[in-house]
């Protein structure tokens, strides 16, 4: 049976956008790439694989769960588990990881870190290489800089903890980037106070996507990039990192019937949209329940409708009217050439609903906006059940599953 739409992602962008980001950041910077919460609804296991083929030093994820998903599709790129896990499983897949050198484990503090030496010592001795998180403003995960010094002795004197990495993470580097240098600041006069207790070959990361694409400096030793790899963090006037990314992302159906309506006639729940003239709709069956998201303040949304020809598709921005239903859409049909229409009339017309033009106004970061949201909610929302294409690699692949749940370093090193 046909789905009712498709998300389709392009690996090949995706493998342009990671090496872009490799060469922007120089041999000197590594490139993590955070793929937490299925890489945010495109397909962790995929989308690692390509990373992995595309230069990327190491993964973030949230939990031990997510690691060991990704390493079980073949991924052996080191990971980096933020979220605060206090048991691995001997035997696991986590425990061979570790064994391997393949995962590192997020201090949040002291408290914490005593937790993860006890756990070590249940694992038999294995060393837990650990990524000490700094708060210097996000008050989210993390310790502030008097726990954070507790946490580095309790370290340092763990005999199966190993500091691998120090490391904090901005609040708004989008919004305020004056603040990100602030977060900054707060970080390195920890490193720079307590420079006696962090071996030389610890890892030092702050800068996220929008940092990572604003400011060199904020670079460090390492970068954590989610948005930027999806190439939906697009560079802004004035941004220190020269870099193109292409978006990988498209979301796209289909009209299931049109038909027309006189001009007073009202559409939808509500009535809140009425045809000003005789006016061609077309019905589009994806809704909220798939995660189409709802128009605020009655603001006007826009979908594209792809009409293909022997010379290409031809495109026509059109209206969404009235509400968002829970499995359906209406749009306006109106202008596009019924010359255009091939089978039943419209029916069968591809629908993007989420383009990968930064110029549209169906792209995704644009659509976010629009609904006073940010792009990952719009990826994350989009249903499990709908499937993923991938596209541009060594073959399509289709997948439906629910997903489970100045620089400084001080040198290149493992997890």
């Amino acid at each position: 049976m046909r789905a009712s739409s498709s998300l389709i992602i392009d690996l090949a962008a995706l493998d342009r956008n990671a090496r872009a980001l490799r060469r922007a950041i120089g041999p000197g910077c590594r490139l993590c790439a955070v793929v937490k919460a299925d890489a945010y609804g495109l397909g962790a296991a995929r989308i690692a694989q390509q990373l992995e083929e595309s230069g990327a030093g190491m993964l973030a994820v949230y939990s031990i769960l997510q690691a060991e998903s990704i390493a079980q599709a073949g991924v052996t790129l080191p990971q980096l588990v933020l979220m605060p896990e206090r048991d691995i499983e001997v035997g696991s897949e986590a425990h061979r990881m570790l064994l391997a050198g393949r995962l590192a484990l997020t201090v949040h503090g002291s408290s914490h870190a005593r937790e993860l030496a006890e756990l070590a010592e249940r694992l038999g001795g294995v060393t837990i290489p650990v990524h000490l998180e700094l708060d210097t403003g996000m008050s989210r995960g993390g310790a502030g800089a008097e726990d954070a010094a507790r946490a580095l002795a309790c370290i340092s004197d763990a005999r199966h903890l190993r500091l691998a990495g120090v490391f904090t993470h901005f609040s708004d580097s989008a919004g305020d980037p004056a603040l990100s240098m602030q977060h900054d600041a707060r970080m390195e006069s920890f490193l720079r106070n307590h420079a006696a207790e962090i071996p030389g070959a610890t890892l030092v990361h702050a800068a996220n996507s929008y940092a990572t694409l604003s400011d060199a400096r904020l670079h460090h030793g390492m970068v954590r990039v989610g948005l930027a790899w999806t190439g939906l963090a697009q560079p802004r006037p004035g941004d220190g990192c020269a870099v193109v990314l292409e978006p990988i992302v498209r979301w796209e159906s289909h009209i299931v019937l049109s038909k027309e309506i006189d001009a007073g006639v009202a559409v939808g729940y509500g009535s809140s949209w009425t045809a000003p003239r005789r006016t061609r709709l077309g019905l589009v069956p994806v809704g909220y329940f798939d995660g189409y998201p709802l128009s605020p303040d009655g603001r006007t949304r826009s979908v594209r409708v792809l009409v293909d020809t022997a010379a290409g598709p031809v495109v026509h921005t059109v209206a969404v009217l009235g509400a968002v239903n829970m499995d359906q859409i209406v749009i306006d049909l109106t202008e596009v050439p019924a010359a255009l229409a091939y089978g039943s009339g419209f029916i069968g017309m591809r629908v993007e609903l989420y383009g990968s033009d930064p110029s549209a106004s169906n792209f995704l970061p644009a659509v976010a906006e629009a609904s006073g949201t940010h792009p990952y909610d719009l990826l994350c929302r989009i249903s499990p059940r709908i499937p993923r294409v991938h596209v541009g690699g060594s073959a399509v692949e289709r997948t439906t599953d629910d997903p489970i749940g100045a620089r400084r370093s001080h040198g290149a090193m493992s997890a």
